[in-house]
């Protein structure tokens, strides 16, 4: 062992030596007379990477400016701005409109001044207020700025020649202008607007630089925009046109030597891809050689020293790389039972130690695929949220091995129809969307789409299709949802609604999509079970408003007040008759139910009584969890409205039933009988004074203004369900005669009762 050990400690000395001396001589002997070269080149690429880092400084300040103001004149209510008119009438729009030109100054780039043009409608707004613009004011503005060739350009400006009226012209000479055409997207701009920056902001992003150095900022007509440093090249700021004829105009960047003021530089120039500017950096010469005047000496230094340290390291670090190798050969050997294996060479030993190991990892690697599907999962969840960056999608792609060319891709989001309650609980229910979502990876082949997905009650996949055609594409995706609802019926006895989005070519998109596919699953409710409901066929423009059911509402609310299950439960029926028989939105139709549902609360807390499934404000938006109008229909009147009448009726029995529903149940039955509180007062055994504060208390209202209001709610009813006259209405309702009613019905309704009668007749046409 021994002498093996110190062959090999040997030869490790002599590999050392050679190793850390040999590329020191070598280096020494060149190092001087290519100390002054290496200088400068190492001086050439720290000025590219300065000019480039002050380019960087500078777009992303433009940059940053120029989304800001694209996404300010994008946006829907911006494009309404630039088409009113900037009157007293919209004097809120202009409020609006230059809080939010003011907003886009509050960011720290710089900005000065934003001037915002109609020319339709001859307004200006910026920083001094509303402008109108005379004819004069127009030309010059149409003039200067609809001329420029390109939608979106940034011009450079001196201060007293900006054709903007008003424009804040305080802090520099010169500025420099994104002028932006409105709309961005119309062939024909209406409007204009210009963000004002001046150049001294330029000047001080570039302020960092040193002394030794200066950057200048041309424009594409070499006009100079910002100067770091001008007196490092003359205080006279002068630069020879010749100068600029040197630059080569087709090449990005670049670097020449250039003589101004009889000193020699080194120009370095950057040729900017967005907005054809140009970045020029200085440094003279005589700084660049300055730096390896000492070179050579420091050099022999240097390598003399190196030449010492190599030889003892060599020696001692031999031993000291030479100790793990050993440790490890021991280590190898003190594991293993049996050590007739002490002569194998060490390294041998090692190699073969290694290949064990390699053996594990690779059992390692089989466990964690098996995590694979795990993970490309909560990729797809973090994807259809919105939570990717596009730049991770192809690395993800390229990791999961996904396909990578499609055409068009669409989501499908699944959810159950109607579930048996008895026959699955809810952890069924779970384990049944999980096995869907296995069903979709086995009846879909994986180069159609992405790993499918189950979000919350939602099975989600997101399909990729090559279609060449609008009608082949159709198919596809016509057959792929047909035949996922004939293989769930045909292995869960289950029907399920799909809610499909449409088409898009790019994956970032898909948190789009989700939303859509989403938002077409609500629309089940109004298709029944079964549904395949595609997004792009679904009418968002909502162009006809069905108007609240009060007249249903307030019937099925009387009849629960007198305890009737059969009327409450016939009342219910015409509700959501009246629901289908209309052309209702999904929006509305959740607006319609929760205000429903919201007033049978509130009934209840008048009631004063307890519903178990329906004891807090959040249950009011349980129907959104169930899947068709007929299971929603049937929550309502089993788990609210019954319950709701058999807890009445007990209260009705119960010893402490409040005395107001007691006057309350008199007033339904004797409304059209000449009733009095002094009557019902007789009637109960009170004195009506208390009865009439108690009444005051627990409903709200004076008991002449319940019978009142009660009285023009049965007129309402009768007015809106039969042929009666308003005469005999008022003669049923016990008015004297028929004016006193009218004047009635038109203090509590605003109209008359004919007025009422017709317009209800005119929606119900």
């Amino acid at each position: 062992m021994k002498k093996f050990s110190t062959k090999h400690y040997f030869k490790l000395i002599a590999f050392l030596i050679i190793l850390s001396t040999v590329p020191v001589i070598i280096t020494g002997g060149l190092s001087y007379w290519q100390s002054s070269n290496a200088i400068v080149d190492y001086s050439n690429d720290e000025k590219k990477q300065n000019i480039y880092q002050i380019q960087t400084n500078v777009e992303q300040v433009l940059k940053y400016v120029d989304l800001s103001t694209t996404y300010f004149v994008r946006s829907t209510q911006t494009q309404q701005f630039l088409n009113e008119n900037m009157n007293a009438a919209s004097f809120s729009d202009f409020n609006k409109l230059r809080r939010d030109l003011n907003h886009l100054q509050t960011i720290e780039t710089g900005i000065e001044d934003i001037i915002f043009v109609s020319f339709d409608k001859k307004w200006l707004i910026n920083n001094d207020g509303l402008v109108r613009l005379d004819k004069t004011t127009y030309e010059e503005i149409n003039t200067s700025y609809m001329n420029i060739p390109d939608k979106s350009s940034w011009i450079l400006e001196e201060a007293d020649k900006i054709d903007f009226p008003n424009a804040t012209k305080k802090s520099c000479s010169h500025y420099i202008n994104l002028v932006k055409k409105l709309p961005i997207l119309s062939s024909e701009p209406t409007g204009i607007i210009g963000v004002l920056i001046p150049t001294c902001e330029l000047t001080e992003i570039m302020a960092g630089s040193n002394n030794s150095e200066s950057f200048l900022i041309l424009d594409e007509d070499n006009q100079t925009i910002a100067h770091s440093n001008t007196a490092y090249i003359g205080e006279d700021n002068y630069i020879p046109s010749s100068l600029f004829n040197e630059i080569d105009q087709d090449a990005e960047e670049g670097q020449f030597e250039y003589t101004i003021s009889n000193v020699a530089y080194k120009i370095t120039y950057h040729t900017s891809n967005y907005n054809n500017w140009t970045y020029l950096s200085f440094v003279k010469l005589s700084d660049l050689h300055m730096r390896s005047s000492s070179i050579g000496w420091i050099t022999v230094l240097i390598v003399s020293i190196l030449l010492i340290i190599s030889i003892i390291f060599a020696v001692i670090g031999s031993r000291v790389l030479y100790k793990p190798v050993k440790r490890l050969r021991n280590a190898i050997y003190s594991n293993q039972s049996e050590t007739a294996g002490n002569n194998v060479n060490e390294f041998d030993l090692i190699e073969t130690h290694i290949e064990k190991l390699l053996n594990q990892n690779n059992q390692l690697e089989k466990r964690v695929q098996s995590q694979v599907t795990q993970l490309k999962q909560l990729f797809m969840m973090r994807l259809v949220q919105g939570k990717v960056k596009n730049d991770e999608l192809p690395l993800k792609l390229q990791s999961f091995h996904y396909h990578t060319n499609w055409t068009w891709l669409t989501i499908f989001s699944l959810k159950f129809d109607a579930v048996d309650q008895e026959k699955f609980d809810k952890n069924d229910q779970d384990l049944i969307l999980f096995a869907i979502n296995n069903l979709m990876e086995d009846i879909i082949p994986a180069n159609e789409r992405f790993t499918p997905i189950v979000i919350n009650d939602t099975q989600t996949t997101i399909i990729i299709t090559e279609c060449e055609n609008d009608a082949e594409y159709t198919r596809s995706i016509n057959q792929k949802v047909q035949l996922i609802q004939e293989k769930v019926k045909e292995l869960f006895h289950l029907s399920v609604s799909i809610g499909i989005s449409q088409r898009f070519k790019h994956l970032h998109e898909a948190d789009t999509a989700f939303k859509e596919s989403k938002e077409a699953l609500k629309y089940r409710l109004k298709m029944g079970d079964s549904s395949i409901i595609f997004y792009e066929n679904l009418n968002r423009r909502y162009s006809n408003i069905a108007p609240y059911p009060s007249a249903i509402k307030n019937k099925l609310f009387d009849a629960i007040k007198v305890s009737d299950k059969e009327k409450a439960g016939i009342e219910l029926l015409k509700l959501f008759e009246y629901i289908d028989r209309n052309d209702i939105h999904h929006q509305q139709l959740e607006i319609i139910l929760s205000r429903f549902l919201y007033e049978l609360f509130e009934l209840k807390e008048l009631l004063g009584i307890d519903v178990e499934d329906f004891h807090s404000t959040e249950m009011i938006t349980h129907y959104q969890s169930l899947s068709s109008l007929e299971e929603i229909r049937d929550w309502i009147l089993n788990k609210i409205i019954h319950p709701l009448i058999d807890n009445l009726d007990a209260k009705d029995d119960s010893k402490n039933k409040r005395i107001s529903d007691k006057m309350i149940r008199m007033i339904q039955e004797s409304f059209n009988r000449d009733i009095s509180l002094d009557l019902i007062a007789a009637e109960l055994h009170y004195n009506p004074n208390y009865l009439s504060s108690i009444f005051q208390k627990e409903t709200g209202y004076s008991f002449s203004e319940y019978l009142l209001k009660y009285r023009i709610n049965k007129a309402k009813d009768w007015l809106t369900t039969t042929n009666k006259s308003v005469k005999e209405i008022a003669e049923d309702l016990q008015y004297n005669n028929s004016q006193n009613f009218i004047r009635s019905f038109r203090k509590m309704e605003g109209i008359t009762p004919g007025k009422y009668r017709a317009q209800y007749k005119s929606k119900e046409a």
